[in-house]
């Protein structure tokens, strides 16, 4: 991997008691494009490392005060220094003085009187090996947390398919065994049973498919104006009898006959089907559902507010991640993936909206939604 340094992005702090060898230093440096910051004893170092937390420090031996080995020694002790790359500088050559130096944690060793060229050879060398240590921190971050994710992702396998799969195949063997002795109501109450599990999984299926379409950039959105009022209509259809068997009242307000927006239609669909299907789930029993659409200047805000039992500060911060597990469970044992707001809050992002949560707790949630207005 190639990495391309710009000196500008870069701060050097150098420490020397001399001002004729700071002198030297600064020249090249600062011709080279670096920032520089100076200190000119080992405790304006630690000072000025700390404070400014420079990419490379520079720094010579003899000093009065601490010198260059304690002041070393000092700054990798520190956590907020214990990263930065130090190269000595000293006249003294002996090996017993260089090993002495890299025992204490320098990385390098430039003797002096320094050699321009030969300096930033050394600090371009030791700033690359740096980027590189970071990049390889984040790509190991990265892979903690895939390898987190993958692990939650067998778990949902595990349970969230096993389950219904073995519920299926009882039913099935019950059908196929006494499918002549059983009553017809029987027969119809089993086979919607196994249609109801398999659309689940269906479902948990489809979710996991869209969220690696989003990750791995395969999204694919057809944007054209929509009337979002009837495409809203419709999916309140779809969602009548669970509401029904909750005796929840969903009250829609709007008042214009128009909400023209800039969308997906698909996109649409799933993600007010994930709203909506979220407010009957986490609703209590008796309880309303309020949806409203608005116009703004720019935009169509839809908005949908429950009567559940709210959302914790904690539970907000990971509402839209993948796998979110929330403290409120289904009031009527309903399922949940963990994947449905994390797939709305992408599909929402790649239409150039905005999706957020006001929730507290006892007081019930509300999701705000915003779509580009078609003027």
């Amino acid at each position: 991997m190639t990495m391309n340094l710009l000196p500008f992005q870069y701060t050097v702090l150098l420490v020397d008691d001399v001002s004729a060898n700071i002198d030297v230093l600064l020249n090249c440096l600062l011709t080279a494009g670096y920032n520089i910051e100076v200190a000119n004893s080992g405790e304006e170092a630690l000072q000025q490392a700390r404070k400014i937390q420079p990419d490379i420090i520079l720094l010579d031996i003899m000093m009065p005060g601490i010198n260059g080995f304690e002041t070393c020694q000092r700054l990798k002790a520190d956590t907020q220094t214990t990263d930065i790359p130090i190269i000595f500088m000293s006249a003294l050559s002996a090996t017993s003085h260089k090993i002495m130096g890299f025992e204490v944690g320098a990385v390098d060793y430039l003797s002096k009187p320094i050699q321009a060229k030969e300096a930033l050879a050394r600090i371009q060398t030791h700033l690359t090996i740096r980027e590189l240590q970071r990049h390889l921190q984040t790509q190991n971050t990265l892979l903690q947390q895939l390898n987190v994710e993958k692990s939650e992702l067998l778990a949902i396998t595990a349970h969230d398919l096993k389950n219904p799969l073995s519920a299926i195949q009882l039913l099935a063997e019950v059908l196929h065994k006494s499918c002549h002795e059983l009553p017809p109501n029987k027969v119809s109450e089993y086979a919607h049973k196994i249609d109801a599990t398999a659309r689940r999984m269906f479902q948990l299926i489809n979710n996991l498919l869209d969220a690696d379409k989003i990750e791995s950039g395969r999204l694919n959105l057809s944007l054209e104006p929509l009337d979002f009022l009837p495409i809203l209509r419709n999916q309140l259809k779809q969602y009548a009898e669970p509401a029904h068997k909750k005796d929840l009242n969903i009250k829609l307000k709007h008042h214009d006959n128009e909400y023209m927006i800039l969308a997906d239609l698909t996109a649409l669909q799933q993600i007010l089907d994930n709203l909506i299907s979220n407010a009957i789930k986490y609703s209590p029993a008796h309880k309303n559902i309020e949806l409203s659409l608005q116009v703004t200047d720019n935009n169509i805000v839809f908005s949908i507010q429950d009567q559940g039992y709210g959302l914790s500060y904690t539970d907000q911060t990971k509402l839209f991640t993948k796998f979110a597990r929330l403290t409120p469970k289904p009031t009527g044992d309903e399922h949940s993936t963990g994947l449905g707001l994390f797939i709305v809050k992408k599909l929402t992002e790649a239409m150039a909206g905005d999706i957020h949560c006001e929730s507290k707790e006892n007081q019930g949630t509300k999701f705000i939604l915003t779509l580009p207005r078609v003027q």
